[in-house]
């Protein structure tokens, strides 16, 4: 059996992801800080292995302790093909450079682009000796290839996770590894997130009236049509290790 591990498969398009991953047969970790009974439910009735794992990653050693045990898991088990969606993410703090808290700061940095490193350091070590095939996609944002105003920490750590993606594909690829690492950016989605983003106020985020305007006019995509995006990229496509790849060009 092939394994997806997703985190913050709790809602959103981790929920999305991880439910089509289930559809198609396929193990199902979920590293998320509260479980998701919805999912439990689908797998028992796909008959389909389903863990979750609670983990707070906005804390480095749960996220290294978690994922040497997920790793030590999937990669001891016979799967021919290891999916890995690091979707988790926070969009806060929004507010100007010098307005910041230092505390939601750190907190963003840990769970966009710290817990990410980390996860792939530990897979990539618990795959050592491994015949399985890890593919693993780090959710990106437009935000981390251009400036946002009022968005500083959101867009330096989307930036890091481009970087570490285009990095760990290079080392990867001289080492001719089987495993492959890409981005995907999920562009604007009705989520919880674009609720907080929305309700940001002009002086912290300078677009916030253009965001406003996606939802008054139906322009976000539902989490099930990114996700379903996203899957089959990863289970049908032969993808090119090291991309970035934009929703806009799948759909």
């Amino acid at each position: 059996m092939d394994y997806a591990i997703v985190t913050g498969a709790t809602r959103g398009l981790g929920e999305s992801v991880a439910r089509l991953f289930i559809e198609k047969g396929i193990g199902m970790i979920n590293i998320s800080r509260s479980d998701n009974d919805s999912l439990q439910q689908l797998a028992r009735e796909k008959e389909v292995s389903y863990e979750f794992f609670p983990c707070d990653l906005s804390q480095s050693g749960q996220t290294e302790a978690v994922f040497r045990e997920v790793g030590s898991k999937v990669f001891g088990s016979e799967a021919e093909t290891v999916y890995v969606v690091q979707n988790a993410g926070v969009v806060t703090p929004i507010n100007t450079s010098g307005e910041v808290e230092n505390e939601a700061l750190e907190t963003s940095v840990h769970v966009n682009l710290l817990s990410p490193m980390i996860a792939t350091n530990e897979l990539l070590k618990a795959a050592k000796g491994s015949e399985s095939k890890m593919i693993m996609v780090n959710i990106s944002s437009g935000a981390g290839s251009r400036p946002v105003y009022g968005w500083s920490t959101y867009c330096a750590t989307k930036a890091g996770v481009n970087m570490l993606t285009e990095t760990v594909s290079l080392e990867l690829s001289n080492t001719h590894s089987r495993h492959q690492v890409i981005a995907f950016s999920p562009g604007v989605m009705d989520t919880d997130m674009q609720g907080e983003i929305r309700s940001s106020s002009k002086e912290a985020f300078a677009e916030v009236e253009s965001f406003q305007r996606y939802k008054e006019e139906g322009m976000l995509r539902s989490p099930d049509t990114v996700g379903d995006a996203l899957v089959t990229l990863v289970t049908k496509t032969d993808i090119e290790s090291g991309k970035l790849y934009h929703v806009n060009d799948l759909l």
